[in-house]
């Protein structure tokens, strides 16, 4: 099974969640949000930021009650219908309730940041994956760089670089 190799980080940033990246719509065994507290695994994180749904999941935002903070372009595109049959279905509706909704990507991964306990907020250790289904190449912050560095199953692709949002605060 495929793994985050960052052990700890202080927030954990999901691109995208759906039902065709895991029927948990975000795998709880890469992301470390499990619904029980009697089920561990992936990466420990503070917080959680989702920004957005993949197009197949149509709708279902199952998993995203799992994060701390989404954004309103994830928000917008949530259709309950599609959402709440699985929870209700599993009877585990802690997956499917609301995080903080943002106006941007910038600030649902500021907010997480934010409300971290005893962190270098100037220096926050982050994990950034395009999905839980892809952790193959993940972007993490300098923080993690040594750590990085030190692990031999880790290659380091490039050199490190600020996040690319655009002028809304969107990474896309």
């Amino acid at each position: 099974m495929a793994s985050i190799l960052i052990p700890e980080t202080d927030v954990l940033i999901v691109d995208k969640i759906g039902k065709d990246m895991s029927g948990d719509g975000m795998d709880p065994n890469i992301s470390g949000t499990f619904a029980t507290p009697y089920a561990s695994g992936g990466i420990k994180s503070q917080n959680v930021a989702v920004l957005d749904l993949t197009d197949a999941t149509h709708g279902s935002a199952v998993g995203v009650g799992a994060a701390h903070a989404t954004t309103r372009r994830l928000f917008n595109k949530m259709k309950f219908e599609m959402t709440y049959p699985n929870a209700i279905t599993s009877t585990v509706l802690c997956t499917v309730r609301i995080p903080a909704v943002m106006d941007s990507d910038k600030e649902a991964i500021q907010i997480c940041v934010s409300v971290c306990n005893e962190i270098d907020k100037k220096n926050p250790r982050i994990v950034r994956i395009p999905n839980t289904m892809h952790v193959g190449d993940i972007l993490i912050s300098e923080a993690h760089l040594e750590e990085a560095k030190a692990n031999p199953n880790i290659e380091i692709l490039g050199e490190p670089e600020y996040m690319p949002f655009d002028e809304n605060g969107n990474l896309w």
